[in-house]
């Protein structure tokens, strides 16, 4: 592992412990400083007080390669910072005649400006000209900055160029659907197992319910390592993982999009999907059908992969075959989908749901090229002007009848069993008949599978005219 460098900071102030004062110093110079790569190690809150400063700064310069100060750096008299910081260090304390100077010159109608020149010697010294003029003392490895926010934040960003800089740290996490108390085990293990490599953090989030942000820090390819083991881990804990679809599983997905054109493009869409729009705003529309159903499981096994947490689905009822309901439940159980039903038609349903839902934005669909009126459809394509106002997004949309099959087969997706009862697209129910070309030659009362289906052409056999928005 690459070495880290470490930083201190001493916040030096009554008004601060009093709480007078909120201290915002803190996670400023954090920010800043893990962004070039330094951690910072130790944040300690001390009193004007010239020996528990000392003692402070002393401490934390013998253990991180570079300390910061923040406050008691004025003209008055609880303003003991630099005295504080000679004792600590050992230094002799008196007129800096540079400083001298630079301060006669920036204030020349205040005497008493001399005091901000009596600092620790030797020192060197940082001049700060924008968006204000003063001048930074640092002695041996300590930046003594003022406790004044504008003033501190323009310090930093001057001395952030002069430090040593190392590789900055990466950073990802994953959000939970349940309480720490679930994970506490396995958090164990797996932090003491990537203990200095990884450090991974777990935050209770505030919600109405309980969910858990777990986060990684280390570098990239070791906080890969780490997330891809937690979450292979969490499939193996009983009652906890946030839908059934295991890890392998939709690793075999996305393995399959190496070697197959079609699989690997409607990955991408998907991807893009989520790079265009945040996890809130994304929803699939879901029917039960064979279509709907190779999305969903491309589109759960990519956000098993991301840690993304829990997926709205969109069911519209009416008029639907019970085998279609009693799988749709199926799928929600094992995919971990929240689910929304609502009624027919499905552009007054699109309305009930974005009213109950206002941050959606897009949808997820299984439509095809081979759909009625979907020939000259993008797999990104707005709604029209007089139904709701939505991204529709079709991942699949060159996929051909066969290709839909294959995937399904391939990764052994369960589907409807209507499709092994000789119905080869699936609608309403007073809109859908089996397809005929799947009659058994040796016994036309039975039917065969739909994937047996020889002309892709013919999928549509026994349907009649569906609604434009969404199609299986």
């Amino acid at each position: 592992m690459a070495k880290q460098y470490t930083a201190g900071l001493v916040v030096i102030g009554d008004e601060i412990l009093r709480g007078q004062v909120t201290d915002t110093n803190t996670s400023y110079l954090a920010t800043r400083l893990r962004a070039i790569g330094v951690k910072l190690c130790h944040v300690a809150v001390v009193p004007d007080v010239v020996d528990q400063i000392a003692a402070e700064v002393l401490e934390a310069s013998k253990r991180y390669e570079t300390v910061f100060t923040s406050g008691g750096v004025g003209p008055t008299h609880d303003d003991v910072t630099f005295e504080a910081v000679a004792k600590g260090l050992g230094l002799e304390f008196n007129y800096n005649k540079e400083l001298l100077k630079y301060f006669s010159k920036l204030f020349p109608n205040e005497p008493e400006a001399k005091r901000l020149a009596k600092v620790p010697n030797p020192c060197e010294l940082v001049y700060i000209n924008t968006p204000v003029k003063f001048a930074i003392v640092k002695a041996v490895n300590v930046y003594i900055l003022p406790g004044s926010p504008n003033y501190f934040e323009a310090a930093v960003s001057v001395i952030i160029p002069q430090l040593q800089k190392t590789t900055p740290l990466h950073n990802d996490f994953l959000d939970l659907p349940f309480g720490e108390f679930t994970i506490v085990n396995l958090l164990d293990s797996l932090a003491n197992k990537w203990k200095d490599i990884v450090a991974i953090g777990s935050y209770p989030q505030s919600g109405e319910r309980p969910s858990t942000r777990i986060t990684f820090e280390g570098n990239p390819k070791d906080v890969k390592m780490a997330k891809t083991e937690f979450l292979k881990s969490l499939d193996r804990v009983n009652n906890i993982a946030n839908n059934k679809l295991t890890f392998e599983q939709a690793e075999a997905v996305i393995a399959s999009g190496k070697e197959l054109h079609h699989v690997k493009a409607a990955l991408d869409i998907i991807e893009q999907c989520y790079n265009k729009y945040k996890e809130n705003e994304i929803f699939i529309s879901f029917n039960g059908g064979k279509d709907c159903t190779a999305v969903l499981h491309l589109l759960a096994s990519f956000i098993k992969l991301k840690g993304i947490s829990r997926l709205v689905c969109l069911y519209v009822t009416g008029d639907t075959f019970p085998e279609a309901d009693k799988f749709v439940e199926e799928a929600a159980e094992f995919y971990g989908l929240e689910m929304v039903r609502m009624e027919r038609p499905i552009k007054s349903a699109l309305q009930a749901l974005i009213a109950e839902k206002p941050y959606l934005k897009t949808c997820l669909m299984g439509t095809r090229k081979g759909d009625p009126g979907s020939r000259k459809l993008e797999h990104f394509a707005p709604t029209d002007d007089d139904w709701p106002p939505l991204m529709r997004v079709s991942p699949i949309l060159d996929w051909t009848y066969s290709q839909v099959w294959e995937f399904l087969l391939t990764h052994k997706v369960s589907y409807c069993c209507l499709y092994d009862q000789g119905y080869t697209s699936i609608g309403s129910v007073s809109t859908t008949e089996r397809n005929n070309l799947l009659r058994d030659p040796n016994d036309p009362s039975k039917y065969r599978p739909a994937h047996f289906l020889e002309d892709d052409s013919t999928e549509r056999l026994g349907r009649a005219q569906q609604p434009k928005f969404i199609k299986e």
